[in-house]
């Protein structure tokens, strides 16, 4: 009998072996995580690739190291036994995620992010460890959806080389040969007026098919990412017509230019320094013929005013403004009778929330122009922010359901305002309007904000 409990372990821990280390996934509402090893084990000093796993629901994105015109990347938060040391994030190839006129770069189905950990040589053979790791993923559609999730690894301390895990190994392995690396090509970059010219050459872009060629910047502000490339074909190599971004228009560009060049569907790192290019990669003729175009259209001023327009009468049936349209109603109501002071009430309220607006634009501009990845509607992605405006619509609603009245409460601050029988209290309620609503969306809307967002300042 006890040789067949025996047999039963040995049986047990042969199937964990062979399952590979890999914590339980998570669902959030738009992804699937999970956290896998590339062997079954690591030893004492050595290190293990372990990869984050990203099954995305269809229709929406996550985002690369730099997401272009709106997102944010994927962050990870290691929680290791003493000793470890995690690497950085091994990241893709990405693809072109067009929202609108706008142009992100990231992820669309699954996609794996491998890292490096490195196990301290004091880790004992035959214990087993637990790494975690707090990943932090934005995924988007029309809307953008922050969603979080805690994984933890069981991965056991082995004294001979670990094997590759039979099902999550070669997985991990082709992730890791597919990321961009460096070393494939040499690149040069020129000024050219108000664009600029980068040059890539290389013996494997000899005779490539160069229909979906695309430059992926690191720097997020180095060019404008809505506008087209031109691509320029040498005998050994290639030339992309850039547009710099907001922030290098009217400056010089940085000393060395790094990304990802991807060809015929191969990625590889570059890094470039300011040159002359060379005639093999084609760049020294007329302007190019052909560009890879983002696929967005130009709306145009005037018609993304309209597009605004009709937007914004819209919007007043969206739920989301329906709290503070019933505070201003609930204002106005007390001028019934008085239509001059209804009417300046309500200059008030629109000029508090256009003064909001204008302020909220230059805030937004200002962070963009400092590097950050925001779009607009950004303060919402605060969890501070959402949980006080959280609490104050809920007091809105009870004070305006009769279960308090307004008095010295912090609770009835939104309400008051909207009550205050002075030009200040509309003018109040008109900012409170715009940082509530601000990120609320509807037809006609979405393509005049977005054409808004990659324009000039």
């Amino acid at each position: 009998m006890k040789l067949l409990w025996k047999c039963a372990a040995l049986v047990g821990l042969a199937l964990w072996l062979s399952t590979g280390a890999q914590a339980a996934p998570v669902k959030t509402s738009h992804l699937t995580l999970d956290l896998m090893a590339q062997t079954n084990g690591v030893t004492p000093g050595g290190r293990v690739v372990v990869a984050l796993s990203q099954d995305i629901q269809p229709g929406w994105h996550t985002y690369w190291r730099n997401s272009g015109d709106s997102g944010a990347p994927t962050e990870l938060t290691w929680t290791l036994p003493k000793g470890w040391t995690a690497g950085e994030i091994v990241w893709a190839p990405p693809t072109r995620q067009p929202t609108g006129p706008l142009m992100n770069y990231g992820y669309a189905g699954r996609v794996l992010l491998p890292v490096t950990l490195t196990a301290p040589k004091s880790a004992r053979v035959g214990e087993t460890v637990e790494l975690k790791v707090h990943a932090s993923v934005l995924v988007c559609a029309d809307v953008c959806v922050p969603e979080d999730a805690d994984l933890t690894l069981t991965l056991p301390v082995v004294a001979a080389t670990p094997v590759l895990d039979p099902t999550l190994g070669p997985k991990i392995t082709a992730a890791l040969a597919a990321a961009p690396k460096p070393g494939f090509a040499r690149a040069v970059f020129s000024q050219a007026g108000t664009t600029f010219k980068l040059a890539v050459v290389g013996a494997g872009l000899k005779g490539a098919d160069l229909a979906d060629s695309y430059f992926y910047p690191y720097a997020p502000d180095l060019i404008d990412h809505g506008k087209p490339q031109g691509i320029e074909r040498g005998p050994d190599g290639l030339t992309f017509t850039l547009t710099p971004g907001l922030g290098k228009a009217a400056g010089p560009l940085p000393a060395v230019i790094e990304g990802v060049v991807v060809v015929a569907g191969h990625a590889f790192e570059i890094q470039a320094k300011a040159g002359v290019l060379p005639p093999e990669a084609g760049g020294l003729g007329p302007p190019p013929s052909k560009a890879i175009s983002p696929a967005r259209g130009d709306l145009g001023l005037v018609a993304a005013i309209a597009f605004a327009f009709v937007g914004g009468l819209i919007l007043n049936l969206m739920p989301c403004v329906f709290p503070i349209l019933a505070m201003k109603a609930t204002s106005l109501a007390g001028h019934a009778h008085n239509r001059k002071e209804a009417q300046v009430q309500g200059l008030a309220f629109l000029a508090g929330s256009v003064f909001t607006f204008l302020a909220l634009a230059g805030v937004l501009m200002a962070v963009r122009a400092g590097g950050a990845a925001v779009g607009w509607g950004f303060q919402l992605q605060s969890p501070p922010v959402v949980a006080g405006l959280a609490l104050l619509m809920l007091a809105v609603a009870l004070n305006l359901s009769g279960l308090f009245e307004i008095g010295a409460s912090l609770q009835g601050l939104g309400s008051e305002a909207a009550r205050r029988g002075g030009l200040a209290g509309a003018f109040l309620t008109g900012a409170l309007a715009v940082v509530v609503a601000a990120p609320c969306t509807a037809p006609f809307m979405a393509p005049a904000l977005g054409w808004a967002l990659v324009q000039p300042p």
